[in-house]
């Protein structure tokens, strides 16, 4: 699951996930701007909490943007003017590992008549194999990401499950290329995994969804 080659990098053609924008407008005082912007789908994260293994489920996936960032950047802080190697030729010195991300199990929200709630159930299945009916999840917060470039809104929900409920593998879906291992967090980890400071494999959502967790839930389990 870990080995990653990357073939080509080039500009965006058509795409059914986001859409580049621009848009012209003028603030007060009559100074007019221009800002790039990026149309994506809003989206569900799920945090769960298996009260059998007393442990937080998450998921570890790779991320093609993460990845890429790093590869441009090792690419524009050597001296390539010297040896012309492209961005592809330097993805073969950066190991995989820097693309590889815990997060919560989470999905776009690209189905029409389907509730997030609904939503939020096929991702948990399909991601971590557990069955958990809409009615059992919890709105924690809704909120705006990525307010620089798409500023999408993403769900946010908590769901209690037990080993009963594991009804397949899970994985993601393979028709769709997902490669997704299941992560299980300890709760006695939980305030560890919050304050390393020397990793960057955790995107914000997880650290605010953990750390709610500490606050509603962790001193009655």
């Amino acid at each position: 699951m870990d080995e990653v080659e990357i073939h080509s990098v080039g500009k965006l053609g058509e795409s059914a996930f986001v859409r580049p924008m621009q848009v012209v407008f003028t603030q007060k005082g009559g100074k007019q701007r221009k800002w790039d912007y990026i149309r994506v789908h809003d989206s569900v994260a799920i945090l769960i909490f298996n009260t059998s293994l007393n442990c937080i489920v998450m998921v570890r996936q790779f991320r093609p943007a993460v990845y890429m960032h790093e590869c441009h950047k090792q690419h524009e802080n050597r001296n390539d003017l010297k040896t012309q190697k492209t961005v592809v030729e330097i993805s073969k010195d950066v190991s995989a590992q820097r693309g590889f991300l815990y997060e919560l199990c989470a999905g776009i929200i690209d189905k029409s008549g389907k509730t997030t709630e609904e939503i939020a159930s096929m991702e948990v299945l399909e991601e971590t194999g557990y069955k958990v009916s809409p009615e059992e999840f919890k709105l924690i917060s809704r909120f705006r990401s990525g307010v620089g470039t798409h500023g999408s809104v993403q769900s946010l929900y908590y769901v209690e499950v037990t080993n009963d409920m594991k009804v397949q593998d899970g994985g993601g879906l393979e028709s769709e290329g997902e490669m997704i291992e299941e992560f299980h967090l300890p709760v006695t980890k939980i305030h560890d995994f919050l304050n390393d400071c020397t990793s960057l494999d955790r995107p914000s959502g997880v650290m605010f969804a953990l750390t709610w967790f500490l606050a509603n839930k962790s001193l009655n389990t």
